[in-house]
Order: structure tokens, then sequence, then C-alpha cells
């Protein structure tokens, strides 16, 4: 009987997987903070997942841990009532679909005072787009690690970044540094004050904390959208 449960949670969370366009580690992340938590249970590492990961996974998958265990039908785990939806999507559902299409380039990872990542060419997610980027070019995601930039952005927190939307001081940024002809280098801080010689950020975590990185190696600074930036606020 467990073995079977097995089997069923294993391929309804691949099936949501396709269905949603998510990737295992995009939903594990958004679940627990870990990265492989999805991965696991899928090859059999994990082959008794707690009762609370699991419920955690599913509201990560938009459904039911009973819809995922095999308890119930699905029909019954994702129908949402059409009261439950803002007039305007109730009325115009089209205007609240948003693609999928913006890719993930790679993690911001923050550490006491430096914030590293790789940043690929090929991506290793897409997310939604958010309203306000409909058209905007060259726009990609990172997810964040670490503490550097708590309580702003924390662990798993996904941000989206403009390449071409100039940033001011006090705006968050990531800033690309050429560490070798293969390696790119980054921090994701606030922007706090340019000279001839340097680009200086401020982490949050700790407080005020400042980074000076040397203008010969940056490659670029791009802006991180905010909250009033992505949804047109």
């Amino acid at each position: 009987m467990i073995r079977a449960m097995n089997n069923t949670l294993i391929e309804r969370i691949n099936q949501r997987l396709k269905e949603l366009g998510k990737s295992a580690q995009r939903v594990s992340i958004d679940a627990t903070g870990a990265k492989d938590t999805v991965r696991k249970i899928l090859d059999g590492t994990t082959k008794n997942p707690r009762v609370d990961t699991v419920e955690k996974i599913a509201t990560a998958l938009d459904t039911t841990a009973e819809w995922l265990m095999g308890k119930e039908d699905k029909s019954e785990a994702t129908v949402v009532a059409q009261s439950e939806l803002a007039p305007a999507a109730a009325s115009n559902p089209q205007q609240w679909i948003m693609p999928n299409d913006i890719p993930v380039r790679g993690t911001a990872a923050g550490s006491l005072l430096r914030g590293a990542f790789q940043l690929s060419s090929d991506a290793i997610d897409y997310v939604r787009r958010p309203p306000a980027l409909m058209g905007a070019k060259d726009i990609y995601a990172l997810y964040v690690e670490g503490v550097s930039m708590e309580p702003q952005y924390f662990q798993g927190d996904l941000i989206y970044v403009h390449p071409h939307k100039p940033p001011r001081f006090g705006d968050v940024v990531v800033i690309q540094c050429g560490i070798s002809h293969e390696d790119t280098e980054a921090s994701i801080g606030i922007l706090t004050k340019r000279t001839e010689q340097a680009i200086i950020i401020t982490k949050r975590n700790p407080v005020n904390s400042t980074v000076e990185i040397k203008r010969a190696n940056v490659i670029a600074v791009h802006k991180v959208l905010t909250t009033n930036e992505l949804f047109g606020v």
C-alpha cells in the first residue's frame, strides 16, 4: 500500500510540474526553501516524506496533499469558484494570463558581504511575466540564496532584473564582474555610490555593511525591479 501511494505521489507531482511548467527545484524552494526536496521524492531517495512536507509541496503545485497522495479526485482539488475571482478576472479571464517566458539565469547568492552567482546562457527555469513587463525585452530572473539582503529578500525569493532600466542610488542592483574568461561573479545590493575607481553597494545584513567593487572588474550594473514596477502600481 505504501509503495502504491509513493508511486501515485511521484506520478502526480510529475503531472503538476508538467501542467504548471515548473521545475522540481523551483517547487522545492517555494515549498521548503531547499533545492532538492522534490527531486529526492521523485528519484526515491525520500521514500516516506512527512505529511507536512507533502502539504507544502501541494500548495506550491496549486493542489492538495490529498490529491497528490491519491485520496481525492483532481476535480475536487483544483476547482476554484468564480465568486472567488476578482470581478475583472471573471468577466475577462484573458487579461490575467501571464506567459511563462522569463528565463531564470541562475542564483543570486549572498554571503556576509559578497554575493555571487553563475549567470547561465541557458535558462535553468522559466517564470511568469508580470503584467507591467509585457513587451519588455531581455528581462531575466534570479533565485536569491543566503542572508545578505534579509529582511528585504529571503532564501528562495525570486527577483526580476531589467538590464535596460538605468538604476538610481537607493535601487537594488545586481553587479556582474568578470573574474576570468569563463567565470562571472556578481553581487546583489543597494546602489550607494559611484567613484572613478569603484561602485559601492550596501547590504541589508549586517545592517549597512558595504561592498566596494572595482570599476575595472564591472561588466554590468542591472536594476532589480520593485513590486510596484512589476505590477504597474
